[in-house]
C-alpha cells in the first residue's frame, strides 16, 4: 500500500476535522485493518498536555455507545511534534453526512439520541463533559449503533474549569449568560441534535450579530424555531422541547431522565418519507403505505396494510385546504401506540 506515512500508519485519506485537529483514515500494517487517526499539532508544553488528555478521556470513557480509542502517542509528522489519537475507524460516517443524504424517521431519530445519551450518561457518570455535542460528532457504527466521538473539548468538571466554548448554536440560554458549561449544557446540545435530526435539516440559521440578539431569541423560543415537520407526533415534540428549554430547572436533569422518556415512547409504525404525496411505513413484519391523490371531487388518502385497504383511514372527498392537515394527521396518529 503506497502513499505518506504517519508514524507506523499508511494514510489513505482525510476524514476532516476536529476542533484540535485533522482526522485521517489510515491502514495499520501490524493489525492488518483500517483505523482512524487523529493528529494534534503540539507546539508547546500546554497543547501536549490538553491533546493526551483527549485520549485519557476516552480511555476512561470507554463504553459502546462511544468511539473506541486503541493507543495515543507522540511523534513527527511533517517534521512537526503531534499527538495521535488512534480510534476504531466507522465507514458509515457521522450522522450529520446521513441527514444530508437520507430521510431519517422519527424513531430513527429516537433511537440515536437514546443510544447517544447511554454514551452521554457514562461520560458524566465518571465526571467528563462533552461540550461539542452535535450531529457531525455522532457516528454511526458498523451495526447502526450511535457512536459519541470528538472529546477535544471534554473536560473532568470535579477538576477542571469550565468555560464559555464549543459549537455556539448549541449552547443554552445561563451559557450564554456566561455561567460555565455542566451536564444540563451537555443535555441541551444533546436536544438540539435532536431537534435536527426530527426536523431532517443541518440547515439551523444563525442570523445573531451580537450576544444580546442571540439571548432574546432564546427566551422568546424563537431559537431554535418552534416549527416542527408535520409528521412528528405531539408526544415526542414534548420530550424534545423538554430537552431544549430555556429554563434548565424543568430541562431533564439527567440523561437518565431524558432517555427513559424516550423509552418510553411505544413506536407503532415508523414512517418514511417517498415524495410530497407518498409515505411508506413498517412495523414488525408489516409494511404500511398512504398516499393522496386528487381526483374530481376532491382529495382521496388510501390507506393500506400488507397491500390491502385500511377503510378506518381512509378518506376521500376532502377539500383543498384540509388535504395535508388530515393526511398528516393520520402519520401522527399511527406513529405511536
Amino acid at each position: 500500500m503506497k502513499g505518506p506515512k504517519l508514524d507506523k500508519f499508511q494514510i489513505i485519506d482525510h476524514l476532516g476535522n476536529g476542533f484540535f485537529g485533522h482526522v485521517y483514515l489510515c491502514f495499520d500494517p501490524f493489525l492488518q485493518k483500517e483505523i482512524a487517526v487523529k493528529v494534534i499539532k503540539v507546539p508547546d508544553p500546554g497543547r501536549f498536555v490538553n491533546a493526551v488528555r483527549e485520549g485519557r478521556t476516552l480511555d476512561l470513557c470507554r463504553h459502546k455507545h462511544i468511539v473506541d480509542v486503541k493507543d495515543v502517542r507522540a511523534t513527527l509528522f511533517n517534521t512537526e511534534p503531534v499527538v495521535l489519537i488512534v480510534m476504531e475507524f466507522l465507514a458509515k460516517g457521522s450522522i450529520q453526512k446521513h441527514i444530508e443524504k437520507r430521510f431519517i424517521s422519527t424513531k430513527e431519530s429516537c433511537k440515536i439520541v437514546q443510544q447517544s445519551l447511554l454514551g452521554l450518561e457514562h461520560a458524566h457518570n465518571n465526571n467528563v463533559l462533552h461540550r461539542d455535542i452535535k450531529p457531525g460528532n455522532i457516528m454511526f457504527g458498523d451495526n447502526g449503533e450511535a457512536k459519541l466521538s470528538d472529546f477535544g473539548l471534554a473536560i473532568n468538571y470535579h477538576s477542571e474549569p469550565s468555560d464559555v466554548i464549543g459549537y455556539k448554536p448549541h449552547q443554552p440560554l445561563e451559557v450564554i449568560e456566561g455561567n460555565p458549561m455542566d451536564k444540563l449544557s451537555d443535555i441541551y446540545a444533546m436536544g438540539m441534535t435532536f431537534y435536527r435530526l426530527l426536523n431532517n435539516t443541518n440547515n439551523l440559521p444563525f442570523p445573531f450579530s451580537t450576544r444580546e440578539e442571540w439571548k432574546k431569541a432564546v427566551i422568546k423560543d424563537l431559537f431554535p424555531p418552534r416549527q416542527f415537520l408535520p409528521h412528528i407526533p405531539e408526544k415526542v415534540i414534548k420530550v424534545l422541547n423538554r430537552s431544549i428549554h430555556k429554563n434548565k430547572a424543568i430541562r431533564f436533569q439527567s440523561c437518565l431522565i431524558f432517555r427513559q422518556s424516550i423509552e418510553r415512547l411505544n413506536f407503532a409504525i415508523d414512517w418514511f418519507y417517498v415524495d410530497n404525496d407518498n409515505w411508506t411505513g413498517l412495523s414488525n413484519k408489516d409494511s404500511y403505505s398512504i398516499s393522496k391523490f386528487r381526483k374530481r371531487t376532491g382529495w382521496v388518502i388510501d390507506f393500506r396494510k400488507n397491500g390491502t385497504r385500511k377503510t378506518e383511514y381512509c378518506y376521500s372527498n376532502i377539500p383543498d385546504d384540509k388535504v395535508e392537515e388530515e393526511f398528516f394527521k393520520t402519520i401522527r396518529e399511527t406513529t405511536l401506540n
